[in-house]
C-alpha cells in the first residue's frame, strides 16, 4: 500500500470518528514538546492536524501524536463545507443537538440536494413544520439516514 493511500485511509478514519481538520498552524513549541521527527526534515510534508473537542492529533506520519488539552494551539476556525455553508458538527452530532433542522441541514445530513429534501417532503418521507421557515424534525432525518445506510 502506498504512503498516500495509507494517509488517505488514516484521514477518513479520523473524519468518520468526528474529528475535523485543524486549519491553523500550531506554535513551534508544540513540535519541540512532541519531538516531531518530521519537522524540518527534507522532503517532508506539512503536518496535518485534526481536532475533536479538546484533543488534537497529527496524522502525517505513522507515529501517533495525540494531545489532550494542549497549550500553544490556537482556537480552531470554522471550516467551510459544501455550497460555502459552514457546518461545525458532523451529521450525527447535528441530529443529536438539534430537534428541528433547516432544509440545507437535512440535505447535509443525508448527503443529498435541497431539492430532493423538498421532494421527500412532498412524497411524505419527511415531515415539515407548519410554520415558515420550514423545519424538519431531526428524528425523521435520523430514520431516513438509517434507511439509506
Amino acid at each position: 500500500m502506498s504512503a498516500s493511500s495509507t494517509l488517505i485511509k488514516r484521514i477518513l478514519a479520523f473524519v468518520n470518528h468526528g474529528w475535523k481538520p485543524y486549519n491553523r498552524e500550531p506554535s513551534k513549541k508544540v513540535y519541540d514538546k512532541i519531538d516531531c521527527p518530521n519537522l524540518g526534515a527534507k522532503g517532508t510534508k506539512k503536518p496535518l492536524w485534526f481536532v475533536r473537542e479538546d484533543m488534537l492529533a497529527c496524522v502525517t506520519c505513522n507515529r501517533p501524536c495525540v494531545l489532550s488539552q494542549p497549550k500553544d494551539f490556537y482556537l480552531p476556525l470554522p471550516l467551510k463545507f459544501q455550497q460555502n455553508k459552514s457546518y461545525h458538527l458532523n451529521p450525527k452530532e447535528l441530529i443529536t443537538h438539534k430537534a428541528l433542522l433547516r432544509i440545507d441541514e437535512a440535505a447535509y445530513c443525508l448527503n443529498v440536494s435541497d431539492r430532493l429534501i423538498y421532494d421527500w417532503i412532498a412524497e411524505g418521507k419527511l415531515r415539515k413544520t407548519k410554520i415558515i421557515p420550514v423545519r424538519i424534525p431531526s428524528e425523521d432525518v435520523a430514520a431516513l439516514m438509517r434507511e439509506i445506510e
